[in-house]
């Protein structure tokens, strides 16, 4: 839902933070105040299994409408800049004048998977990898190609290996972030936590480039990716025809923005090493900055580079989260869509933690932290004569929070907490419910971040807060964050969250194996 608040000055900055389903944008003032926000949908193709894709010029016009509902928000104030963050490891090959040759392969889209198999194949295998590539890429990159063909390098190279005539058409490969700057500003140009997900960028600070031996190793030329800058710079202004279409005046700085994750990570506020965040939105993720590169193979928990320039940020990504909410919602009888997702959250709160609580695993998508194992199968059990509905909506939510317990217990091998409180945002956040059972699950102190739906919107507001040069940092920038009260955890359900932890783990190793081929 559209909010309005008067603004502490007349400067604002808009935040423009682009989904998978849909683009949520904010107008935020110097204090960090949302003085309004709107959001608009745009479609999803699932042409056929594995391939999913969108259509570049859904996003531009969802910008246009987004854009034109703020400036009527909040009519007579300036606007200064525009940041922009968005979903990560899309592909779309480009002419030379920006022009698509072909939908976008968003994240999800797997169709590159044989190509993935194969450029890091080689030798003995570690992980699923061939142990020299894979050396070699964790070296240089921090990380290697999703195995399932999820990253940009596989998809680009798909291009070439069906679609020759795309590919020799194609000028630039670029990610859904990198289009809409193209088309704000006239420039190609990406940033280093974009670009790192091609796995072909040198990510070491100060290095942060692209790699001309792994571009020669792929038979890809530097000339076909976009220029890297950094998320706080000025990627361009924006252009004439940009301002007519949008109704903003030309001229505006645009900054390099980031992906979600790292939008996120502004938003929290706290960017000391260490500090995490949760976001609970159709999927999941836990992320906390690092002064230095950390990764586990094993486990699909690594670092990406940071919006700061000097820092990296340990991210690990779960697939379902309130899209299991969404389901249970659905498929038990409460309903579809948000007033589904309510009545699931008003019969989870009068629900209490015991016996009759059934056992839900939320692997409906297969899982990819702490494994990566597509294959992988929710499940619901436990229930009894005795369960009721709010039974089972308790469960759902408990079991995301059981299994966001089981993905932070190895990111914290890799990066110990601090005692700050886990800040939690996405949608998912604005259940009290959902936040309570999160507190008492993890038994960890947790706060909402303010209009948690729109952190994403606001990290994107702190990049063009930085590029209009109101703070000299991302540090700085910081007082641009708003957060709630903290939510301390029961003790009283501690043993229930560690009995049932446990058994989430041994339904795991006893099932790990049922859906494979």
């Amino acid at each position: 839902m559209p909010t309005t608040r008067e603004p502490a000055a007349d400067d604002l900055v808009i935040g423009y933070d682009f989904g998978t389903s849909s683009l949520k944008a904010a107008l935020v003032d110097r204090a960090g105040h949302i003085v309004a926000s709107a959001g608009e949908p745009y479609p999803l193709q699932l042409p056929q299994p594995g391939h999913a894709e969108q259509h570049p010029q859904d996003w531009w016009r969802a910008m246009r409408t987004v854009t034109l509902r703020l400036l009527e928000q909040a009519a007579g104030t300036r606007i200064r800049g525009l940041g922009l963050a968005a979903q990560m490891a899309g592909t779309i090959p480009v002419a030379a004048d920006g022009e698509p040759l072909h939908p976008c392969l968003i994240w999800i889209d797997t169709r590159s998977a044989a190509i993935a198999r194969k450029v890091t194949a080689g030798g003995p295998r570690v992980a699923g990898y061939g142990a020299f590539r894979l050396a070699s890429w964790l070296w240089l990159a921090n990380g290697a190609p999703n195995l399932s063909g999820k990253d940009p390098l596989t998809k680009i190279l798909w291009f070439r290996e069906t679609m020759p005539e795309v590919w020799h058409q194609a000028a630039r490969f670029l990610d859904v972030k990198d289009w809409l700057i193209h088309r704000l500003t006239g420039r190609f140009v990406t940033t280093p936590d974009v670009a790192q997900l091609t796995w072909l960028m040198d990510n070491r600070v100060g290095r942060r480039d692209w790699s001309d031996a792994w571009l020669r190793r792929v038979g890809l030329n530097r000339e076909r990716l976009p220029e890297i800058v950094e998320s706080g710079a000025v990627a361009g202004t924006l252009t004439a025809a940009a301002a007519a279409f949008l109704g903003l005046p030309a001229g505006l700085p645009v900054a390099g923005g980031c992906g979600d994750v790292n939008a996120c990570a502004l938003a929290a506020g706290d960017h000391n090493p260490g500090v995490y965040h949760l976001h609970l939105g159709t999927s999941m993720w836990l992320g906390a900055h690092s002064w230095r590169r950390r990764v586990d193979p094993f486990t699909g928990i690594a670092t990406l580079c940071a919006a700061h320039p000097d820092r990296y940020f340990l991210v690990a990504t779960q697939e379902s989260a309130g899209g299991a909410a969404r389901w249970a919602a659905e498929t038990f009888g409460f309903g579809q869509g948000t007033a589904g997702l309510h009545a699931l959250d008003e019969a989870a709160g009068q629900a209490r933690p015991g016996p009759d609580t059934p056992h839900f695993m939320p692997w409906l998508y297969g899982e990819r932290v702490p494994v990566d194992d597509s294959n992988l199968r929710g499940a619901l059990a436990g229930a009894s004569l005795r369960s009721n509905r709010s039974d089972l909506a308790y469960g759902v939510l408990a079991g995301v929070a059981l299994n966001t317990r089981w993905a932070l217990s190895h990111a914290e091998r890799l990066l110990p907490a601090t005692t700050a409180p886990l800040r939690l945002m996405g949608g998912g956040a604005g259940s009290a419910v959902w936040a309570r059972i999160l507190a008492d699950t993890l038994q960890r102190p947790l706060q909402v971040v303010d209009n948690p739906a729109l952190a994403g919107s606001r990290g994107a507001a702190m990049t063009a807060a930085r590029a209009c040069g109101w703070f000299v940092s991302f540090a700085a920038a910081s007082q641009l964050a708003r957060l709630g009260p903290v939510i301390e955890p029961d003790p009283a359900v501690r043993d229930w969250s560690e009995k049932r932890y446990r058994k989430l783990l041994g339904f795991w190793r006893a099932t790990r194996r049922w859906h494979r081929n």
